[in-house]
């Protein structure tokens, strides 16, 4: 048996983050096994609630309007790093050859092994567009036809 429990992050508008967790459940059934130091932590287990909440309120404003997700991917520092959200596909191709986006860069080629990442995750910036949609307008495909029309096809072929 497994004890279980669901993470839940909540993002208001502002950018604020509010992490829940619900009470502990047990999903049973499960197979496999976990390594010695899981199994230990979850021997320590005594009730059925949750780890605590954690509001990790609104962004930094210092990078603007868009706060963190505006400062250059490659001049951020610390544990998590921001990228904006990916660029919509337009809805006609009008280019008539390729070109680059952004301007190319220098790329160092270590000569020597590098120190471990800090870096622990990348938070991509929320959905800022609202796709249009829009119901199927096409007519209902026909009905089946009758047996007997069938039966009519199928003597067109008879011999």
């Amino acid at each position: 048996m497994l004890d279980s429990f669901l993470k839940i992050l909540s993002v208001g508008t502002g950018g604020a983050q509010v992490i829940n967790y619900s009470d502990r459940f047990t999903l049973s059934g499960m197979t496999g096994t976990f390594p010695p130091p899981i199994q230990a932590s979850i021997a320590k287990i005594s009730t059925t609630d949750g780890p605590p909440s954690s509001n990790q309120g609104a962004p930094a404003a210092a990078g603007g309007a868009q706060g963190d997700y505006a400062v250059t991917y490659t001049a951020q520092t610390g544990l998590i790093k921001y990228a904006p959200m990916q660029i919509p596909p337009g809805t006609k191709i009008t280019a008539k050859a390729a070109s680059a986006r952004y301007p190319t860069s220098s790329v160092p080629i270590a000569k020597t092994f590098l120190p471990t990442p800090k870096q622990t995750t990348t938070m991509t910036a929320s959905l800022t567009v609202k796709p249009a949609s829009s119901h199927a307008f096409n007519a209902p495909a026909a009905s089946m036809p009758a047996a007997d029309d069938m039966q009519k096809f199928l003597n067109r072929w008879r011999d």
